[in-house]
Protein backbone atom coordinates (compact mmCIF):
# COMPACT_ATOMS: atom_id res chain seq x y z
CA UNK A 1 0.00 0.00 0.00
CA UNK A 2 1.77 3.35 -0.85
CA UNK A 3 0.39 5.83 1.26
CA UNK A 4 0.57 8.98 -1.62
CA UNK A 5 -1.92 6.62 -3.85
CA UNK A 6 -4.57 6.30 -0.94
CA UNK A 7 -8.04 8.20 -1.31
CA UNK A 8 -9.13 10.62 1.71
CA UNK A 9 -11.09 8.21 2.96
CA UNK A 10 -9.05 5.44 2.90
CA UNK A 11 -5.93 7.94 4.97
CA UNK A 12 -8.75 9.15 7.44
CA UNK A 13 -9.92 5.08 8.26
CA UNK A 14 -5.36 4.88 8.99
CA UNK A 15 -5.31 7.81 10.90
CA UNK A 16 -8.38 7.53 13.44
CA UNK A 17 -7.06 6.14 16.59
CA UNK A 18 -7.76 2.76 17.92
CA UNK A 19 -9.67 3.68 20.70
CA UNK A 20 -12.66 4.94 18.83
CA UNK A 21 -13.41 1.58 17.17
CA UNK A 22 -16.40 0.24 19.15
CA UNK A 23 -16.04 -2.92 20.53
CA UNK A 24 -16.49 -6.23 18.38
CA UNK A 25 -20.01 -8.04 18.90
CA UNK A 26 -19.74 -11.24 20.58
CA UNK A 27 -21.42 -13.22 17.70
CA UNK A 28 -18.20 -12.03 15.11
CA UNK A 29 -15.23 -12.22 17.31
CA UNK A 30 -14.03 -14.62 15.72
CA UNK A 31 -14.22 -13.64 12.17
CA UNK A 32 -12.37 -11.01 10.21
CA UNK A 33 -14.47 -7.88 10.45
CA UNK A 34 -12.99 -4.53 10.25
CA UNK A 35 -14.70 -1.57 11.22
CA UNK A 36 -15.30 1.16 8.88
CA UNK A 37 -15.80 5.03 9.64
CA UNK A 38 -18.36 7.13 7.06
CA UNK A 39 -20.53 9.92 7.23
CA UNK A 40 -22.42 8.89 9.96
CA UNK A 41 -19.98 8.65 12.78
CA UNK A 42 -19.22 11.57 14.91
CA UNK A 43 -17.42 11.68 17.83
CA UNK A 44 -15.35 14.73 19.55
CA UNK A 45 -11.30 14.90 19.95
CA UNK A 46 -9.06 16.18 22.82
CA UNK A 47 -6.60 18.26 22.06
CA UNK A 48 -3.69 15.02 22.21
CA UNK A 49 -5.90 12.95 20.12
CA UNK A 50 -6.25 15.65 17.45
CA UNK A 51 -2.06 15.96 17.66
CA UNK A 52 -1.75 12.37 17.17
CA UNK A 53 -3.78 12.47 13.98
CA UNK A 54 -1.05 15.17 12.94
CA UNK A 55 1.70 13.55 14.19
CA UNK A 56 0.84 9.63 12.41
CA UNK A 57 -0.02 12.59 9.15
CA UNK A 58 3.84 13.52 9.11
CA UNK A 59 5.21 10.21 9.94
CA UNK A 60 3.41 9.94 6.66
CA UNK A 61 5.17 12.86 5.19
CA UNK A 62 4.88 16.57 4.43
CA UNK A 63 2.10 16.27 2.00
CA UNK A 64 -0.29 14.55 4.19
CA UNK A 65 -0.92 16.91 6.87
CA UNK A 66 -5.12 16.20 7.51
CA UNK A 67 -6.76 19.20 7.46
CA UNK A 68 -9.74 18.54 9.87
CA UNK A 69 -11.73 21.69 10.16
CA UNK A 70 -11.80 25.17 10.75
CA UNK A 71 -11.45 27.39 14.00
CA UNK A 72 -14.04 30.12 14.69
Amino acid sequence: MHIFKLTNEQLAQLLIPKRFVPPTPQEFKDKNMVYVFDSEDKFELTYDELVEIISKARQAGPRMIPVLGTVN
